[in-house]
């Protein structure tokens, strides 16, 4: 059984919370927070290394666990865009409470929403932070595709497609042209197919291996320069095909960044080696170089600042 855990619990909208751990008492409250975006199914405490990860924070900062609506099941009936309106919203909230720094870190369809926040439809107007961290950044698309029978995938994408045409796209997808791939969630036709188009043109894939140079430069090639980021594969991840080369793929994606005006942190990105998807029973090892490469992007983060 988890060990209770000492926090603070912010309202920063209407029915939208973050919880704040606490598991120290500083001299003074610390102003520089990260903010920590779970993935699909994800709520509080559910990705199990933010609780090892809070602990080992420098004093001057926090980490706060960003409750959305599509949190737990609910993400299947909402969508990016959503996300990252509400994230403005709680980054505008710890703005007006803390003088630090705000940085973004996204586990799964966290990371989603943090290249979403920076690059999509409507990204200016956003509430500025000072950096984003993306672990566990996986294709949903090739996932699917890896565990889902060929058939029922084809099956399902044709369904949601002739939904989205009849005008039902935010109707539920019947949970049988899918067979449960999502467990208990229910979905709508349009969420299907923004995380599983065959078409590589779904707004969830971001991370897909296959995608174009010419689809990457609209999400890493689009990224702001004073924002920089840490990218992080997990070496074991589940979700991902065990032949694919991770460390690769990261490279590319830092050149589609390089093409544009993006600043990803290359000290500090790279492959867990031997993590899974969200490092539950990771040795200490494996977590502490997760929490070795936290650590040091955010200390980057604070040279840059006593450098301008």
């Amino acid at each position: 059984m988890a060990a209770p855990r000492k926090g603070l619990v912010h309202q920063y909208t209407a029915r939208l919370t973050a919880f704040e751990h606490t598991p120290t008492t500083p001299p003074s409250p610390p102003q520089n927070i990260l903010l920590f975006i779970g993935g699909l199914f994800d709520g509080l405490l559910t990705v199990p290394y933010t609780t090892p990860l809070s602990s080992s924070l420098p004093p001057t900062w926090t980490l706060a666990q960003v409750h959305l609506s599509s949190s737990y099941t609910g993400w299947g009936t909402s969508n990016l865009q959503k996300d990252a309106a509400e994230l403005s919203k709680c980054v505008t909230y710890f703005r007006g409470i803390k003088t630090g720094k705000i940085v973004l870190m996204g586990h799964s369809t966290g990371c989603q929403d943090i290249i979403e926040y920076l690059t999509g439809s409507g990204h200016a107007p956003r509430a500025k932070i000072d950096g984003g961290i993306l672990q566990g950044p996986v294709s949903d698309r090739q996932a699917i595709e890896i565990g889902l029978d060929p058939a029922l995938y084809a099956g399902s994408c044709e369904t949601a497609k002739a939904m989205i045409q009849a005008g039902d796209g935010d109707e539920i997808l019947p949970s049988k042209t899918m067979k449960s791939f999502f467990g208990p969630a229910p979905v709508s036709a349009k969420r299907w197919l923004s995380l599983a188009s065959p078409n590589h043109d779904g707004d969830d894939d971001f991370f897909s291996s296959d995608l174009s140079d010419e689809r990457l430069m609209k999400t890493f090639g689009a990224l702001p320069k004073g924002t920089p980021l840490c990218l992080l594969h997990s070496g074991s991840d589940e979700y991902v095909d065990p032949k694919l080369d991770k460390e690769k793929l990261i490279q590319r994606w830092i050149e589609n960044s390089k093409r544009g005006e993006g600043n990803v942190n290359q000290a500090y990105s790279g492959v867990l080696e031997g993590a899974t998807h969200n490092l539950k029973g990771a040795s200490e090892e494996v977590l502490g170089g997760l929490v070795k490469r936290v650590l040091g992007f955010l200390e980057s983060l604070d040279e840059k600042s006593a450098n301008l």
